[in-house]
């Protein structure tokens, strides 16, 4: 059994949702990679520990190789792989309720871009076949599918990125507009034949954020059957930057619960376990490119919300009036549904 470091807290759910399945959509750190943390399983056995059970790795954030995210792939498989005790590399939905009955932790890999690709659409098989389950075609600055969140213009859907959500459509890779500016979120959701999600976005309603997505944007979403997953990041919770309590975060879930309905509603908390690594990294992934003026960090105190705010904010949404049916929805189950959907039973 996986011990669990001393210096953090576990939380338990309420009676009742214990055997819920949990879902986390993004996990910005990986076994490999420039995210790559030394302690990548006890941050797993950290959330399993903490009731969750699939997790989806960022390997890449729009890199512009190809050479690196097939080793970082190959090293982060080898990882999971190597440790079936522990993980179950998931590619589908049977993957991750199988984890869920015996204890381990499911795992599978995003991008959060398309860089990547470099342009060749014949890379997004072969990425998929390499467990890339879902993709986000940008990554708040310009590429060649369209604008990403950050940028000042807000150009479309390229002809680029109508062929790529088209060939994401075909090999099943989830088509994710998180990070993505607004015209080529849309385009992307108008042009997509499966259900599109944002991972891990919150109401730009409640805080004026412009890594925030809109009503319209929400709704635009809940129509093709997809998810949107709310984040535990401080900056992007509200004004005051550093608030990740379990209310804060209940605030933005039942926001668009109101908008669209609880069943477009799942979880993409971006938390990051290792800190201390994370600041050494991000000073070197190009932040100058990919992050707005003044960047995301404004000091040496970033702000997540990690796995163990989840029981508080489920019991939060219960002493809103939320069914538990709705709450075990929130939790994974709606991820569930999508996946199956897109990835296939």
């Amino acid at each position: 059994m996986d011990t669990l470091p001393s210096s953090r807290a576990l939380s338990s759910f309420p009676e009742g949702l214990t055997d819920a399945i949990v879902c986390d959509m993004t996990c910005p750190q990986s076994p490999a990679g420039p995210l790559q943390i030394p302690d990548f399983d006890d941050c797993m056995a950290y959330r399993r520990q903490n009731g969750m059970t699939f997790t989806s790795v960022t390997i890449a954030s729009d890199e512009l190789t190809i050479e690196g995210p097939v080793r970082w792939l190959a090293g982060s498989r080898n990882h999971v792989l190597s440790q079936p005790d522990r993980y179950v590399l998931a590619d589908s939905v049977a993957d991750i309720r199988r984890a869920h009955a015996e204890g381990k932790s499911a795992i599978n890999f995003h991008f959060q871009g398309t860089n990547s690709l470099l342009g060749d659409l014949d890379m997004v098989e072969t990425y998929r076949r390499l467990g890339i389950g879902h993709m986000l075609l940008a990554y708040n600055a310009r590429n060649l599918v369209g604008d990403g969140c950050h940028e000042d213009s807000d150009v479309g859907l390229s002809r680029f990125g109508k062929a790529l959500v088209a060939e994401m459509n075909r090999v099943r890779m989830m088509v994710d507009v998180t990070h993505t500016g607004f015209r080529t979120s849309m385009e992307a959701i108008e042009h997509s034949t499966a259900p599109v999600v944002f991972t891990h976005s919150n109401a730009h309603a409640l805080w004026d954020h412009q890594r925030n997505i809109t009503d319209e944007q929400a709704k635009a979403c809940a129509q093709t059957g997809g998810v949107i997953g709310i984040n535990g990041v401080g900056l992007f919770l509200s004004e005051a930057r550093f608030d990740m309590s379990a209310e804060t975060i209940g605030r933005h879930i039942d926001y668009f619960a109101e908008l669209v309905g609880p069943q477009h509603l799942g979880l993409g908390l971006d938390s990051v376990f290792n800190i201390p690594h994370f600041l050494a990294n991000f000073a070197g992934v190009g932040r100058d490119k990919k992050y707005p003026v003044g960047g995301y960090l404004t000091s040496n105190k970033p702000s997540f919300a990690g796995p163990e705010v989840i029981p508080e904010v489920v019991k939060w949404l219960l002493a809103r009036g939320w069914s538990s049916a709705d709450v075990r929805g929130v939790l994974g189950e709606n991820w569930l549904r999508v996946l199956e959907n897109v990835w296939g039973a």
